[in-house]
């Protein structure tokens, strides 16, 4: 086993840890399930198709792109990381816009700060590589590039649930 592997497989375990923490964190009643109702559970579920559907075409075309052996700017892990990434964006972009992101026991305040805090410190977790010189290598974009994507979809969530609560809140005055 290389040590990417390892460190991949050891970032999983500590996000999933991690994940947990917040969840309680943001649920207002300390629950790590968050609770959602009727509407929002089948937004979440058309987020989900759309996703769904997002990921398939973005990993047709990774296909195509490798069987025509056409010299991509991205590794393999990177690209197929990439794809999950954007799909993720999918659902959570949608999820906000249709209201069905935010659950009924979440506080979306601390939520929103979570999506920022989370997006800072990818930031910096890609912008060290840069410094080193090792984000690409060969022409090529290596694994450190996702960080930097994770740090702009998490502050994009975190400024869509701004924005949604903000004009939520001049609707209601």
């Amino acid at each position: 086993m290389d040590f990417r592997t390892l460190g991949l497989g050891t970032g999983i375990v500590v996000g999933i840890l991690l994940c947990i923490v917040i969840f309680k964190f943001f649920n207002k009643d300390k629950k790590v399930k968050t609770k959602y109702d009727e509407m929002q559970e089948r937004q979440r579920g058309r987020a989900y198709m759309f996703s769904f559907w997002t990921l398939v075409g973005l990993e047709t075309v990774m296909c195509l792109l490798q069987l025509a052996e056409v010299k991509f700017f991205m590794d393999p892990f990177t690209s197929n990381i990439t794809c999950i990434i954007i799909a993720a964006l999918v659902h959570a972009c949608y999820s906000v816009e249709h209201d069905a992101y935010i659950g009924l026991n979440t506080n979306s305040k601390r939520f929103m700060v979570v999506c920022i805090a989370i997006g800072i410190v990818n930031a910096v977790c890609g912008i060290i590589p840069i410094a080193a010189g090792g984000l690409v290598k060969d022409g090529v974009l290596q694994a450190p590039f996702a960080n930097l994507l994770v740090a702009i979809v998490f502050i994009i969530i975190g400024v869509q649930i701004y924005i949604k609560n903000r004009t939520e809140k001049e609707e209601e005055d």
